[in-house]
């Protein structure tokens, strides 16, 4: 749990720090200059949260299975109820997210129809690379990673 002043800031320095934070993790052009903001600024156990809870989010809106995210997240099924309700009324990151969704469901169909064409047993095709293209497809489909 984290621990927080009970000293409150005024609105208009909230405002300008905020401001501050936006044009820092905004003004980063890549995965590697934005992880090295985020190593700078959270601790491990901090980074860990906030990855396990965006994809608490992801996999949800992805109809998994609660059981399955806990499995797979190593998180707790209150943890999974609590995003799960959290998530009915967010504006921000569950249109994102969904946004993320509908692309996936583009690749995925198109892997389901490259995995059928050139699936194992047909004549030509590598076996091994073959039935790997089909358990990671099943992979996705059942733990939504």
């Amino acid at each position: 749990m984290i621990r927080i002043s009970y000293f409150k800031i005024n609105e208009r320095d909230y405002e300008k720090i905020f401001s501050i934070f936006y044009k820092i993790l905004g003004e980063s052009q890549n995965k590697k200059e934005f992880s090295k903001i985020l190593f700078d600024l959270l601790t491990p156990a901090e980074r860990i949260m906030l990855i396990k809870r965006i994809a608490v989010m992801y996999l949800l809106l992805k109809d998994i299975n609660y059981l399955t995210i806990c499995e797979v997240l190593k998180v707790s099924n209150g943890t999974v109820s609590k995003y799960k309700l959290l998530m009915e009324d967010s504006k921000g990151i569950v249109p994102v997210l969904n946004k993320m969704i509908k692309i996936e469901k583009v690749w995925l169909f198109f892997e389901e129809i490259f995995s059928h064409i050139f699936h194992p047993g047909k004549i030509g095709i590598n076996w091994k690379d073959a039935w790997k293209i089909r358990m990671d497809l099943e992979r996705k489909k059942e733990k939504g990673m």
